[in-house]
């Protein structure tokens, strides 16, 4: 029976960087959290602060994905220097899709939810490209995942009788 060869990477790990495996984290050994590949095709789209308190919720998320750290411990554990610019972050997160918030008699709850969804409200909110979309499925696909839908986008349409940002009924 033929012995099985490692993954090229693995190899090229070993040509390139003799010694690398002391050196790297292991995710077989704990201790990590998981950053799903989609949350690439965001990055462009969240601001530093967003990006900083993401990574601190994910990283303090359990196997149910939930979290509630203090905004005092997100701005220390983030760098982030005023509990303003952490809560324009979690609001932002929250109008995008990449987290859920519950206030639970004085005690808040995170769920740190999946970017697909946040890949869908952007599109809807013309955040997104087609070709961006296009470039999120090109991933999802390549991993098995299933694929962003593509919802109409969303347009806001004046009520009935009122006036338009032309003056106009």
């Amino acid at each position: 029976m033929a012995t099985k060869r490692l993954h090229r990477d693995l190899r090229y790990r070993d040509k390139c960087f003799p010694g690398a495996a002391a050196e790297v984290f292991n995710p077989k050994n704990a201790g990590f959290a998981p950053l799903p590949y989609l949350s690439r095709e965001l990055l462009r789209h969240l601001k530093d602060s967003e990006l900083r308190v993401r990574v601190y919720m994910l990283t303090r998320a359990g196997e149910y994905s939930i979290c509630y750290p203090t905004y005092e411990d997100m701005r220390a554990g983030t760098g982030v220097s005023s509990k303003g610019t952490i809560s324009k972050a979690i609001h932002a997160m929250e109008k995008i899709g990449l987290i859920r918030v519950y206030n639970d008699r004085g005690t808040r709850r995170y769920l740190v939810r999946d970017p697909r969804l946040a890949v869908e409200i952007l599109f809807e909110l013309g955040r997104i490209s087609e070709d961006e979309l296009e470039d999120a499925n090109d991933l999802q696909e390549k991993i098995g995942h299933p694929l962003i839908e593509r919802k109409k986008k969303l347009r806001v349409l004046p009520m009935p009788g009122t006036k338009t940002a032309a003056g106009k009924k």
